[in-house]
């Protein structure tokens, strides 16, 4: 039976991943707007114990907005794995640039976490708040706006009347399609195994990175001595590697990751996603808006693609929070004019470093790795680098400031 009633509030939020109830979060703590989010899926429930597949790394910006929004009392601490150091180079080089948080005076750079557990933690702090209604297993099917309002229709029938929609619908964003925004995307014709791990021993605090010809391989460290390794490599091998027993999965993981790893004591799970670019040639329409993935996807070895989503958060509702019309032309022209080169600036870069060292010419692989070094013995390149991963303005050491990439 279709359903003809009518969903009214002042912003609908169509997504209901970690960027679209972040920022339904965010902007009920800094507004009084009413607020709706639409998720195609069902209503996400905290998981058990059994470590989930997914993981994200929160920088300490994120986390700073996901405390100020009440997200983390829902987020027990025993499920948070801090990390305060970070490693990249080759098997030849394999600390070639590190990063220590306590160059930046901090005793962290964030946090691992489980994509599931943030999920469900902000879906029920969004659920107790009354200016917020969440709707599950709803898809938006049609939009037009006019020059106060936006009138919209749901797949079951139901209308929608808000004054601003925002796009946090994910890759292949409905939204983003609707509103004619094209964007520019890039298959890299590789793959990223997750290989869910728990070791022998515990794999401390430094998250690190080995670049071969074939991609990187990764470790984010975790709790209760289990860890996420991250494999990059072509479709084909992925493919093989994905039906391979545990025994002849773990001998590969030994004989390709570093030494460092240590021993597995068990595989618990596995999976894999392919690797994609992609960038809205803008993230503002009529009162239309984009965050997260529907307006970009970055290379995922960069860590950064939650903390990009949270960062639109935050310079969205920095626009927003002093509107009376959250659809306001001028307010999502602000959030477009800082958030859009900033995340290219990101994109580009991480782009460049995966050409880099994946370059099938030895000698200039070599070179890059000399460049890692090179970057490592810099110091203001490597404050600048460590800036981009905490999500903080940049600081010299003891806390003087030295230059502000917050605007």
């Amino acid at each position: 039976m279709t359903d003809t009633s009518t969903i009214t509030s002042d912003i609908v939020i169509v997504g209901g991943g970690i960027a679209g109830l972040a920022m339904a979060a965010r902007l009920a703590k800094r507004t009084a707007f009413t607020i709706t989010v639409l998720d195609g899926d069902r209503t996400p429930e905290m998981p058990d114990e059994t470590l989930q597949l997914r993981t994200t790394s929160l920088n300490s910006a994120a986390l700073t907005l996901l405390e100020d929004a009440g997200v983390m009392a829902h987020l027990p601490a025993r499920f948070l794995t801090d990390f305060n150091r970070l490693e990249a180079g080759s098997r030849n080089a394999p600390d070639a640039l590190s990063f220590s948080a306590e160059d930046i005076d901090l005793a962290r750079f964030g946090v691992f976490v489980e994509n599931d557990r943030l999920r469900a933690a902000l879906w029920q702090t969004l659920a107790s708040l009354t200016q917020v209604t969440l709707i599950s297993d709803a898809r938006l099917s049609s939009f037009h706006h006019n020059d106060d309002h936006v009138d919209g229709l749901l797949d079951d029938g139901r209308a929608l009347h808000t004054h601003l929609i925002i796009g946090a619908d994910g890759a292949r964003s409905q939204v983003r399609h609707l509103a004619g925004i094209s964007s520019q995307q890039r298959d890299y014709a590789q793959e990223a195994m997750i290989i869910n791990v728990r070791l022998t021993g515990s794999p401390g605090h430094t998250t690190w990175q080995i670049f071969t010809p074939s991609g990187p391989v990764a470790l984010l460290p975790l709790h209760d001595r289990q860890a996420s390794l991250i494999w990059y490599d072509r479709p084909g091998q992925i493919h093989k590697r994905m039906s391979m027993s545990d025994d002849t999965l773990r001998a590969a993981i030994i004989e390709a990751f570093p030494t460092r790893l240590g021993q597995i004591d068990t595989i618990i799970e596995r999976g894999r996603f392919p690797i994609r670019r992609l960038h809205a040639q803008r993230y503002a329409g009529k009162r239309v808006v984009l965050i997260g993935d529907a307006a970009h996807v970055i290379h995922p070895m960069a860590g950064q693609g939650i903390n990009l989503g949270l960062a639109d958060v935050v310079s969205l509702a920095e626009a927003l929070e002093h509107e009376s019309d959250p659809g306001n032309d001028q307010a999502l022209s602000r959030y477009q004019r800082r958030q859009w080169p900033r995340n290219a600036a990101m994109l580009t870069g991480v782009e460049q470093l995966h050409h880099l060292f994946t370059l099938p010419f030895a000698p200039l692989r070599t070179l890059a790795e000399r460049g890692l070094r090179g970057a490592d013995r810099m110091g203001p390149v490597k404050r600048f680098m460590m800036s981009l991963a905490t999500g903080q303005p940049l600081t010299t050491g003891r806390g003087h400031s030295d230059h502000d990439t917050s605007s």
